[in-house]
């Protein structure tokens, strides 16, 4: 059930970026807990797949930018968190 949860993850409508995370690395840690491994490249790549449409631009951007296998879940939140306090 919980690795559906995974496979299904998506940002929900008027979830902030901390909220979304926050329920990210919960479910990822209870995962973690059963003997889920993941690699930070799975973790960076399901966040941006997660990502509403209005988000498209930001994700693109940093999907060419952005060296993904490289890229760690903490640098793609904070580039994330940083977006959301311009569009505010």
């Amino acid at each position: 059930m919980l690795l559906k949860e995974y496979e299904t993850y998506d940002m929900l409508p008027g979830e902030s970026i901390s909220e979304m995370d926050k329920r990210f690395s919960t479910l990822v840690n209870r995962l973690k807990g059963l003997g889920k491994d993941f690699t930070s490249k799975e973790l960076v790549r399901k966040v941006l797949r997660s990502l509403p449409l209005e988000w498209m631009a930001k994700r693109t951007v940093i999907e060419e930018v952005k060296d993904l296998n490289v890229l760690s879940l903490e640098n793609l939140i904070g580039s994330l968190l940083s977006h959301e306090e311009i569009l505010k």
